[in-house]
Parts: C-alpha cells; sequence; structure tokens
C-alpha cells in the first residue's frame, strides 16, 4: 500500500509541468493546458484591457512564451502538440496586435516578436519535424506576417523592421526549403514566397521603401531564387519557375521598375539587374538548360526574352533611355546577343531551328534591327553606329 502511494506520486509530480502567470492592468485572460510531462509554459500581461493569451500543449517537453506588454485587446495563442516544440510571442506596444504558433510534430521553434502597436498580425503554422520560423515586425501599424511550413526540416524568416501596411507571406511544403523576407524601408511593401518541393531556396531582400512588391513561386526541387531592390518606391519584381534545379535573380535599383522571370524546366538559368527609372525586363524559358541575362541602365528601357526548346543562351545589354530589345528563340542549341548604348533604338532577334548565331549592336540613337533565321548552323550580325539607321536580315533556311 506505501509503495502504491510512492508511486501514484512520483508519477503526478513527473505529469505536472511547470507553470508561471504575472498579470496587471484589468480585464486580461491567460489559460494555460499541458497534459504529458515536463512541460514549461509562462505568460506576462502587464496593460490591462481584455487581452488574451492562451497555451495549449501536449506530449512532452514542450515549452512556450507568450508576453504581453502594450495593452487593449491584444491576443497571443500558442498550441503546440508532441514534443520538444518551442515557441515565444511577445507583443510590446498594444491595442490589437495578434500573435499564433501552432506546431504539430516535434522539434519545431517558433519566434514571434510585435512591438510597434496597432493592428499588427503574425502567424506561424507548421507541420512534421524540425522546422524553424521567425517573424519579427518592429514598426508598427497594420503590418501582417504569416509562415506556413508542412513537413520537415524547413526553414523560414520573416523581418518588417519599419512599418506601416508592410506584409509578407511564406508558404512551403516539402522538406529542406529555405525562404527569407525582410523589408526595411516602410508603407505598403509586400513580398510573397511560394514553395512546393524539397530543398528549394527563396530570398527577398526590400531595403527601400514605399509601395515596392515582390513575389516568389517554385514547384520543384533544388531551385533557387533572389529578389533585391534595395532603393525603394514602386518597384515590381516576379519569379515563377516550375521544374528542377533552377536558378533566377532579379537585382533593381531605382524607381518604377518592373521585372518578371518564367521558367518551365530543368537546369535553366535567368538574370535581370535594372539600375534606373521606369525600365521593364521579362524572360520567359521553357525547356532544359536554357540561359538568359537582361542588363538595363538609365531610363524607359524594355527587353524581352522568349525561349523555347533545350540549350539557348540569350543576353540584352541597354544603357541608355527608351530602348527595345527583343529575343525569341526555338529550337535547340541557339544563341543570341543584343547590346543597345543610346537612345530610342529597336532591336529583335527571332531564330527557330538549331544552333544558330545571331548578334546585333547598336550605338547612338533611333537605329533599327531585325534578323529573322532558322535552320541549321546560321549566322547573322548587325553592328550600327550614329543615328538613324535601318537593317533587316532574314535567313529562313
Amino acid at each position: 500500500m506505501k509503495k502504491s502511494f510512492i508511486y501514484s506520486g512520483t508519477l503526478a509530480l513527473l505529469l505536472v509541468g511547470s507553470t508561471a502567470f504575472a498579470q496587471s492592468g484589468r480585464g486580461n485572460t491567460a489559460v494555460t493546458t499541458q497534459t504529458g510531462y515536463k512541460q514549461e509554459a509562462r505568460t506576462l500581461q502587464m496593460g490591462g484591457r481584455a487581452n488574451v493569451a492562451v497555451v495549449d500543449q501536449s506530449g512532452a517537453k514542450n515549452e512556450a512564451l507568450v508576453e504581453q506588454m502594450g495593452g487593449r485587446r491584444n491576443e497571443a495563442t500558442v498550441v503546440q502538440e508532441d514534443y520538444m516544440n518551442d515557441a515565444r510571442i511577445r507583443q510590446e506596444r498594444g491595442r490589437g496586435n495578434e500573435a499564433t504558433v501552432e506546431q504539430e510534430g516535434r522539434y519545431n521553434d517558433a519566434y514571434i516578436l510585435q512591438e510597434g502597436g496597432r493592428g499588427n498580425e503574425a502567424e506561424v503554422e507548421q507541420e512534421g519535424a524540425a522546422n524553424e520560423a521567425l517573424i519579427y515586425q518592429l514598426g508598427g501599424e497594420d503590418n501582417d506576417a504569416r509562415i506556413d511550413q508542412e513537413d520537415a526540416h524547413n526553414d523560414a524568416s520573416i523581418d518588417q523592421l519599419f512599418g506601416e501596411d508592410n506584409d509578407a507571406d511564406i508558404d512551403q511544403e516539402g522538406d529542406y526549403n529555405d525562404a527569407y523576407i525582410l523589408q526595411l524601408g516602410g508603407e505598403d511593401n509586400d513580398a510573397d514566397i511560394d514553395q512546393d518541393g524539397d530543398d528549394n531556396t527563396a530570398y527577398i531582400y526590400q531595403l527601400g521603401g514605399e509601395d515596392n512588391d515582390a513575389e516568389i513561386e517554385q514547384d520543384g526541387d533544388d531551385n533557387m531564387a533572389i529578389i533585391v531592390q534595395p532603393y525603394g518606391e514602386d518597384n515590381d519584381a516576379d519569379i515563377e519557375q516550375d521544374g528542377d534545379y533552377n536558378m533566377a535573380g532579379i537585382l533593381q535599383m531605382g524607381e518604377d521598375n518592373d521585372a518578371e522571370i518564367d521558367q518551365d524546366g530543368d537546369y535553366n538559368i535567368a538574370g535581370i539587374a535594372q539600375l534606373g527609372e521606369d525600365n521593364e525586363a521579362e524572360i520567359e524559358q521553357d525547356g532544359d538548360g536554357n540561359i538568359a541575362l537582361i542588363g538595363q541602365m538609365g531610363e524607359d528601357n524594355d527587353a524581352t526574352i522568349d525561349q523555347d526548346g533545350d540549350g539557348h543562351v540569350a543576353a540584352v545589354l541597354q544603357v541608355g533611355e527608351g530602348n527595345e530589345a527583343s529575343i525569341e528563340q526555338d529550337g535547340r542549341s541557339n544563341s543570341a546577343l543584343v547590346v543597345q548604348m543610346g537612345r530610342g533604338n529597336e532591336a529583335s532577334i527571332e531564330q527557330w531551328g538549331r544552333n544558330g548565331e545571331a548578334m546585333i549592336l547598336q550605338e547612338g540613337h533611333r537605329n533599327e534591327a531585325h534578323i529573322n533565321q532558322g535552320g541549321y548552323r546560321n549566322t547573322a550580325a548587325i553592328m550600327q553606329s550614329g543615328a538613324h539607321h535601318r537593317a533587316v536580315i532574314n535567313q529562313l533556311w
């Protein structure tokens, strides 16, 4: 009888976790529910008026921390199911800030910190094992951040430092995906990352603020995409990749630039660099092993590369104002180059077939050049210097 009592007491001690509350102000609510053993939960609410903190832990050795400093209807929720999960929520200056962490599997880590107040919202949801998520919003007013990760060993980070209506969204399915968003300069910046597959990596970095927008979507395995918009105001960038082992990067420095990359296939590489204002660049590749590069320095330049097939190489360089260039390649192993230096130049290359080579070099202003060729191993080149020249080359077979 005595041994039975001792065993029962020991079991009770094992099942009891650690719980701590501290509340000041008025109308605050804190709820903690723990099952299993060796759970740890801490809740601190300082400012009053209807703040709510809820922690629900099931399994073993889960840890949760909730701190809300400034008051008025802040809400923090932590739900953890299995074992060895760790969640941290801290909201400092209040008025309607809301943070939610939900973790299902094991060894998941989530951290949320919101300092500047008024309507900020952060949400982390993780399923599987060994996922890590970080949300950090410092400057306040209506910032929103969300991380959703499903399987195992995914890593996601969102940093929004200077606020006002910034929004960041990360969604990852699969294993070993990495996604990072940082928006430093504030006001209406938006960033979105969506990855479906394994071993994908995506970076979005917006330094200069005001109405910048960036979006990355990757479907497949071992893809990498990077968008960098350092000096802001109304730049727009979009990368979409479907396949395996694709790489894409966009760099924008200036105002009102627009860049878009769309790749479908495997082992494709695409890059766009824009320095200036009101430049537009678009790359679309469908096939395997294609390479496309666009560089723009100046204002109001427009460049397009469209490649369908395998093994194509295309590049466009524009320095000046109001230049237009387009490259379209269909077939296999064609290569094309357009270089424009000046203003108001127009160039186009269209190739179909195999192993074609085409090049257009323009220096000056108001020049026009077009190359159309198909067949096998055809070569064409146009070089223009000065003003108001026009040249056309047609090699069809």
